[in-house]
């Protein structure tokens, strides 16, 4: 049986996210995120799930309103 390519396996396993960090409330990592910016050196920033739905900005199925543009 051949065995997967393990160079591509290993690039995905040990694939780096850098640290996210809420621009309103300063939540880390959210699972869900809008907006993300990630530009070197600066820490990457977004706008979590909480913030948007606290704003009014999401519909009842969780996507961005018509005219909300992040």
């Amino acid at each position: 049986m051949a065995r997967p390519n393990s160079t591509i396996l290993e690039r995905y396993i040990n694939m780096n996210f850098p640290e996210m960090t809420c621009r309103k409330c300063d939540a880390r990592n959210p699972i869900v995120y809008f907006a993300p910016v990630s530009v070197a050196p600066t820490p990457a920033t977004c706008i979590c799930f909480d913030c948007a739905q606290s704003r009014q900005w999401l519909n009842r199925d969780g996507n961005l309103r018509d005219g909300v543009e992040l």
